[in-house]
C-alpha cells in the first residue's frame, strides 16, 4: 500500500545541551524552509508528507532554543 508517509533517520548529537530536533520541508522551488515540526529528542520521525517535489531537512535545537543549520538527509538504498 502506498502512503504519503516520509520517514527520516539521523544520528543523535553528543552535545550536552541538546534538547531535540526539528524536521523541516519546503517545495522544491521554494528558496526558504516553509514548514517545521518539532519532533523532540529522537533519532527518527515519520511525517505525512509525500516526497514528491519537496526537500526535507533536520536541525538540532539546544536547551536555550538555538538552532543548528539544516542538514539534508540522504536516501537509503
Amino acid at each position: 500500500m502506498l502512503t504519503n508517509d516520509t520517514t527520516l533517520r539521523w544520528t543523535r548529537g553528543s552535545e550536552p545541551d541538546l534538547a531535540g530536533y526539528e524536521v523541516l520541508w519546503r517545495d522544491s522551488t521554494a528558496p526558504e524552509w516553509t514548514h517545521v515540526i518539532p519532533v523532540g529528542d529522537v533519532t527518527t520521525a515519520t511525517i505525512d508528507v509525500a516526497k514528491d517535489n519537496v526537500h526535507f531537512g533536520v536541525r538540532a535545537v539546544d536547551k536555550t532554543g538555538h538552532r543548528s543549520q539544516v542538514a539534508y538527509p540522504q536516501p537509503v538504498t
